[in-house]
C-alpha cells in the first residue's frame, strides 16, 4: 500500500507538519492541483457548474475544483499502478496510532474497496466489522464528509473515475452519494485520522448567490431526493 499527502507546493509549513505526524510512515507528497492558476485545466471539462448552480445554490470555488481534481489525480495513478492506495490531505489530525494499523487498513480496503480513517461529522452507523480491541469497521447512513483520511483500491478508483464527467457537488459529497455511485464507503469507529482545525487552504466553501423562490425549492427537493436515495440503499442493513 503506498502514501500520498496531497499538498500544494508552496504549503511548506504544512509539509514539516505532516512529516512530523507520518514520522516513521514511508509516504509521498502529491502536488495539489492549482486550477485558479489554470483556467483550461481539464478539471473544468468535467464539471457541471449550471446543475451546482441549480441544486446546491452556489458555486464550487477554484480551490474546491482543485481538491476534487488531485483526488482524480490520484485515482488515476492508483489504477496505474493497480494497488491500494492511502490517500491523505495535508490538513490532517492524528487521534490515534497510524503505523500500527496500516496492515488492517490494507487488509479491509482490499475487502471493503473504500475505507476512511476519519470523517468531518459524526453520524448514525451501522457495524460492519470488528478491526480490534479498539476499532470497529462502521457503514454511516448518512454522509459524514472529508476526504481527509482514505484508503481505496485500484477497482474502486476506476469505478469513480467513470462517473466524473459531469460532476457537480465537492469530492467528498461525490463519494457521500453511495446512492448514485454504488460504492459504500467504511469508516473506521472511532476516527484514527480526521480534519484538523488548521485553516483549510479551500478557503469559504459555498460561494452562495441571492436565489429566488424556484431556485430555493429546487435546492430542497434535491436535498430531501438525497436523504430518499440514501434511506433506499440503507434498506440493506435491515
Amino acid at each position: 500500500m503506498k502514501v500520498f499527502v496531497i499538498s500544494l507546493k508552496s504549503s511548506v509549513e504544512r509539509h514539516q507538519q505532516v512529516r512530523e505526524s507520518l514520522q516513521g510512515i514511508p509516504f509521498a507528497f502529491f502536488d495539489a492541483e492549482n486550477v485558479r492558476e489554470n483556467p483550461q485545466h481539464s478539471i473544468y471539462s468535467l464539471y457541471d457548474a449550471a446543475k451546482t448552480k441549480r441544486y446546491k445554490g452556489y458555486q464550487l470555488t477554484p480551490p474546491e475544483l482543485g481538491c476534487f481534481a488531485s483526488h482524480i489525480g490520484l485515482w488515476q495513478q492508483c489504477v496505474a499502478a493497480n494497488e491500494v492506495f492511502l490517500v491523505l490531505e495535508d490538513n490532517l489530525a492524528m487521534f490515534g496510532e497510524l503505523a500500527p494499523q496500516l496492515d488492517n487498513i490494507e487488509r479491509l480496503t482490499q475487502q471493503y474497496g473504500v475505507v476512511k480513517l476519519g470523517n468531518v461529522f459524526e453520524r448514525k452507523f451501522a457495524e460492519i466489522d470488528v478491526i480490534d480491541e479498539k476499532y470497529r469497521l462502521v457503514s454511516h447512513l448518512k454522509g459524514a464528509c472529508g476526504t481527509s483520511a482514505y484508503a481505496i483500491t485500484p477497482q474502486a478508483a476506476q469505478h469513480y473515475l467513470e462517473q466524473v464527467n459531469g460532476f457537480f457537488e465537492p469530492v467528498d459529497d461525490f463519494m457521500d452519494n453511495e446512492w448514485r455511485t454504488g460504492q459504500t464507503l467504511y469508516s473506521y469507529y472511532p476516527k484514527l485520522v480526521s480534519r484538523s482545525e488548521t485553516k483549510s487552504v479551500i478557503g469559504q466553501r459555498k460561494n452562495k448567490t441571492k436565489l429566488g423562490l424556484f431556485n430555493k425549492v429546487t435546492v430542497e427537493c434535491y436535498r430531501l431526493l438525497k436523504q430518499f436515495k440514501q434511506a433506499r440503499y440503507n434498506k440493506r442493513y435491515k
